[in-house]
């Protein structure tokens, strides 16, 4: 399964790099060897997509919600965490030291986008900070700090996930998989995240493992953080989405075939799941197009020398989520109510996932509270 997961990172490489923090591998010095480079956000917030801005986006570059003075941030452009066609995702500080440590100043991941009179680029753009403003609050989400443009680019300041991917945590497990008790608590939180984004209507379309970091970097059980938003989109109830998007071995095979709900977020966990049990992906090849050929045929198995050490009730779990009949398959409350999930996780860990799903205790707060 190490030489499968080893290929999947060949193949992907590409893929894995445009996502905000993927491939972000736990660290403990990332301390620029650079003079960093001083960005100071405009005194009154100017609309940050010039004249392509939207209604639908209008209030996030309304100059009133923003304070008058806003303190810069020091970008460390060497310190690059992630790579695409978009630009790169740098590590960003500011503010004073660290719990009152000398040169230690509060990260963040910053991602540099070079504007260009697109309106479909722009209006891309618009999708991504508006569904991060719209999921703030949500403990399993990535939170979004600070939007602004400086001289035609655009910062989009969140949270540093420290702890790295699952891909990563994955790969350098030394057995076949993760434990039961580790993945059900992992995946209680995935599916607290996707609960709350289906609710506000948003589809990711982009789950993968590299779109899960780790909060910390010193501890495993740290909780999970989902990133990336470059792909995901409102959608209608109902509406079927058409346009073919997400990552090899996690796409759904509804998603090839041009026409799906948001219940492709759920076929894309199931794929997760299976993967952090076993440590391989349920369906593979040796070409992007053998390996979606392999999803749209949706057969599938739990090999003996991958799972045998794994239950029944874990497997019957990944089965709900990998389901070709969307009309069969769960949704991310009902996945949430699993016999497997109860088994392994404490009455209190269980119930925290689904008043996260519900949007419980989220309080919605303005563009002025998103300053530091």
């Amino acid at each position: 399964s190490q030489a499968s997961l080893k290929a999947m990172a060949m193949r992907n490489g590409s893929q894995q790099a445009q996502s905000p923090q993927a491939g972000y591998r736990p660290h403990g010095n990332d301390n620029s060897q650079y003079q960093p480079e001083q960005i100071q956000p405009p005194t009154t917030q100017h609309n940050p997509f010039g004249s392509a801005q939207t209604t639908s986006a209008s209030s996030a570059a309304n100059s009133s919600q923003y304070p008058q003075r806003r303190p810069a941030y020091l970008l460390h452009r060497d310190l690059v965490i992630g790579r695409g066609s978009y630009g790169q995702v740098c590590i960003a500080s500011r503010g004073e030291a660290e719990g009152g440590k000398t040169g230690k100043r509060k990260k963040f991941a910053c991602k540099c986008v070079m504007l260009r009179s697109d309106p479909k680029y722009i209006a891309k753009l618009q999708e991504e900070v508006n569904v991060l403003r719209e999921l703030r609050g949500h403990e399993n989400i990535i939170r979004l700090y600070d939007v602004f443009c400086v001289d035609n680019e655009l910062f989009i300041i969140t949270e540093l996930g420290r702890g790295g991917d699952l891909f990563h945590l994955l790969t350098t497990h030394p057995k076949h998989g993760v434990t039961e008790a580790y993945a059900a608590k992992t995946v209680a939180q995935m599916l607290s995240a996707v609960a709350f984004l289906h609710s506000r209507s948003i589809c990711h379309r982009d789950l993968k493992l590299e779109n899960w970091v780790l909060e910390s970097g010193k501890d495993v059980w740290s909780p999970l953080k989902l990133i990336d938003f470059g792909l995901s989109t409102h959608f209608t109830p109902g509406k079927r989405l058409s346009r073919v998007v997400g990552s090899s071995y996690y796409v759904a095979p509804e998603v090839l075939k041009k026409s799906y709900s948001e219940a492709c977020d759920l076929w894309s966990l199931g794929v997760i799941v299976y993967m952090l049990l076993s440590g391989a992906p349920p369906f593979y090849g040796r070409t992007d197009e053998a390996i979606k050929a392999s999803i749209v045929n949706g057969e599938y198995t739990f090999p003996h020398e991958l799972f045998r050490d794994v239950s029944d009730e874990a497997m019957a779990f990944v089965s709900t989520l990998l389901s070709y009949n969307t009309e069969y398959r769960y949704t991310a409350e009902q996945a949430l109510t699993h016999s497997w999930l109860a088994a392994n996780l404490e009455p209190d860990q269980l119930q925290r996932a689904k008043d996260g799903a519900r949007g419980a205790h989220i309080r919605s707060e303005s563009m002025q509270n998103m300053q530091m």
